[in-house]
């Protein structure tokens, strides 16, 4: 089976962990779900601050602090992700008055949730009225406080009450899951700035885990506990700048936590890096729903099965998602999705298109891949954008250091009819210390070359990897020549490192 296709398949059999991973829940206790929302929280500032029960979630699970969310920074968009599971492109909210919305087309994860037991029950509580006027929701009691009149405190003790069958409104309900929403951290950033250094919005990150940890003492206490199995996901809707902004898609703005915690949870980093629209996916893995297609969910499962990795070997293709086959293809190169496996900071950098895409995007008949999967790496909407990923070379250090082994790099790479747009693929060769040794280049491939023909085109190069080099830095780099768009395009990047077979001594 070719390196890719196997990737691929490796691909499928962690989607069908799923199932197993649902059944083990299901046999250890009866699923529960608390999905809590803490809006405008960094990652290095959730760190800094002083969380003792966020830390006890993290004790008994796995948080990324290297997370994504969508690429329009705000709330609207990110809000409507993390509940419906879809990309904004699917949702079409793009603002925080959430016109145009297609959220009605997408159900949210009560729903998902009701449609496959209606006998559980289901619970929201927000104190962002955009959220409980603009996102419909399956919830059998949906509740909502203004935050600006204390909403947050009294949406923790809502919750609270509930987890422990004391609602005077709701009596003896028996929550099987619940979505909590926070917003206090989200005004300390704007009236503050979002910084781990900015003593106030570290004290609102306090404050929220307060009643985080109000809400979870009310689970554990729970006299059911012992046979239930809660899992605990925790993330936000954007990061943010000592600017009191978090508009512009940059990596401080983009990068979020992601923490995911119950007994269930495999305790190592998350690979590939969590995105916000991982939320539903993973609750709904958990509760034991089974994931179809025609869900056309975009998230993938967090933390209940193993990580994928790459098989660190010589004759195996390197390079993690080398052919862009581990995300949804856009349709639209203005959507800067974060791509699974690379480091894209954007903004709006390199992105992932399906073959075939209207405004003249590559077909399934242009030059390119004879076996091409659905997608290409496209440049985005930057003038200039790159994509990376380094790999570790230690388990190839013996073949390396002997200087007979060869690498060959190669890639498909290509660009629109007769602009000047193009793609180069590097790759950067560093030792233990990260210092660079040597680099490697394929490309780019003009127009001129293409015959203004748009389709990519492979190329290929080969050498010795330099001796003592530790890791592979592989870069795409796409960069615009001429139109509104970047239109280089990568497909199928190759990194093989071989020994070859010592040549036989001549008979005397």
């Amino acid at each position: 089976m070719p390196v890719e296709s196997h990737r691929r398949f490796h691909h499928l059999l962690s989607w069908l962990a799923v199932a197993v991973t649902a059944s083990a829940c299901a046999a250890q206790g009866a699923p529960k779900l608390l999905f809590i929302g803490i809006d405008g929280v960094r990652p290095d500032a959730l760190l800094a601050a002083d969380t003792p029960a966020i830390d006890s979630l993290i004790e008994r699970g796995v948080l990324s602090t290297n997370a994504r969310c969508e690429d329009l920074t705000f709330s609207g968009p990110n809000w409507s992700t993390i509940l419906h599971g879809v990309h904004r492109d699917r949702h079409t909210v793009t603002t925080n008055d959430y016109r145009r919305s297609s959220l009605a087309d997408y159900p949210d994860l009560f729903e998902r949730l009701e449609r496959h037991n209606p006998e559980w029950n289901t619970v929201r509580i927000t104190t962002w009225d955009a959220i409980y006027k603009f996102q419909p929701t399956g919830a059998d009691i949906d509740i909502f406080y203004e935050y600006s009149e204390g909403g947050d405190q009294k949406a923790a003790a809502a919750a609270a009450a509930l987890l422990a069958g004391t609602h005077p409104d709701y009596p003896d309900t028996d929550v099987d899951a619940m979505f909590l929403y926070i917003a206090d951290v989200d005004n300390a950033g704007h009236a503050h700035g979002f910084h781990p250094e900015q003593h106030d919005y570290l004290e609102a990150i306090s404050v929220a885990d307060g009643l985080v940890g109000q809400v979870l003492d009310a689970m554990r206490s729970r006299a059911e506990i012992l046979d239930e199995n809660w899992l605990v996901i925790l993330t936000t809707d954007h990061g943010g700048s000592m600017d009191k902004g978090h508009s512009g898609n940059t990596p401080e703005k983009r990068t979020i936590p992601f923490l995911v915690s119950g007994r269930d949870v495999v305790q190592a980093e998350p690979f590939p890096a969590p995105r916000n629209v991982d939320g539903v996916t993973t609750a709904l893995a958990h509760m034991g729903v089974p994931i179809t297609p025609e869900m056309q969910l975009d998230g993938r499962v967090v933390g209940l099965h193993f990580p994928e990795s790459v098989e660190v070997a010589l004759g195996a293709n390197l390079v993690y998602n080398s052919g862009a086959e581990m995300d949804r293809g856009m349709h639209d190169q203005h959507i800067h999705q974060n791509l699974a496996g690379w480091n894209s900071p954007g903004p709006y950098g390199v992105t992932v298109i399906e073959y075939g895409s209207s405004d003249g995007y590559p077909s399934e008949t242009d030059p390119g891949p004879s076996h091409r999967g659905r997608n290409f790496f496209c440049g985005g909407a930057s003038e200039s954008s790159t994509a990376t990923q380094r790999i570790d070379l230690s388990p190839l250090a013996e073949a390396v250091d002997s200087t007979r082994a060869v690498f060959t790099l190669s890639a498909y790479l290509g660009g629109y009819a007769t602009q000047g747009d193009r793609a180069t693929v590097r790759v950067r060769w560093l030792d233990r210390d990260m210092q660079l040794l040597d680099v490697s280049r394929l490309g780019p491939v003009t127009a001129g070359e293409r015959e203004n023909q748009t389709g990519l085109f492979r190329r290929e190069t080969t050498g010795t990897p330099p001796s003592m080099a530790r890791w592979a830095e592989v870069e795409i780099e796409c960069v615009r020549g001429s139109g509104a768009g970047n239109d280089g395009y990568v497909d199928e990047v190759s990194l093989v490192i071989t020994m070859p077979e010592p040549e036989a001594s001549a008979a005397g």
